[in-house]
């Protein structure tokens, strides 16, 4: 705001001329300029990091719905396979109640960790 001030102080005191025959060139232009070509050049910066970003999202979009799914199907399908064996024998199977609670788990965190990646770039 100083700057500004002291800058009307200065265009202020100028003997008027017809802008029209006399071109003007203040330095606070060249500083505009500067500051609008750094702006620009951050463009190509900006748009490797969005694909970078995009590999990335997609990287752990498919970890989260392939490799940490199949995981908990394969889990699944162990213990209620294992269960019914100890059904048919006529054991106990509580000792997989355990196993049952971290499969929840499981699920829970793939639902959060899908929801997350989802929310990449909203």
């Amino acid at each position: 705001m100083k700057t500004s001030q002291n800058l009307n102080k200065i265009i202020n005191k100028l003997p008027k001329t017809e802008l029209k025959q006399v071109e003007v060139r203040l330095s606070v232009m060249d500083d505009i300029e500067d500051a609008l070509s750094r702006g620009f050049g951050m463009e190509e910066f900006v748009e490797d990091s969005i694909g970078d970003a995009r590999v990335a999202a997609l990287k752990a979009s498919d970890t989260v719905r392939f490799d940490m799914t199949d995981a908990y199907m394969e889990a699944e399908a162990l213990i209620d396979e294992t269960e019914q064996k100890l059904k048919d024998l006529g054991a106990d199977s509580s000792s997989f109640d355990g196993l049952k609670t971290q499969l929840g788990d499981l699920d829970s965190l793939i639902t959060d960790l899908k929801r997350q990646v989802d929310q990449i770039g909203n």
